[in-house]
């Protein structure tokens, strides 16, 4: 991971640490599609494994859900950590 991505998933992991996760429409979409549930994506935002930038200026983040398997999810680093959407 270069220096920016780590950058990225510390304040990734910091805002979700404190519980500042916003859920876009798009992402509340595929998560009912996958059966994640918030917890699942909060977890795995605060405990994020790995970081890529990905289009748009926003972040794929991976980690561990509630029940420890990964989980991605693509974020913007806002006032919030918007999640954009899950797979």
């Amino acid at each position: 991971m270069n220096v920016i991505a780590t950058e990225a998933l510390g304040e990734v992991r910091r805002q979700a640490g404190l519980g500042r996760v916003q859920f876009s429409g798009h992402a509340r979409d595929r998560m009912r599609e996958r059966g994640a549930t918030k917890n699942d994506v909060v977890s795995a935002l605060a405990n994020g494994t790995s970081c890529k930038a990905a289009e748009g200026g926003k972040w794929k983040v991976t980690g561990p859900d509630i029940d420890g398997d990964d989980l991605t999810a693509v974020v913007a680093i806002e006032d919030d950590v918007v999640v954009v959407t899950v797979f």
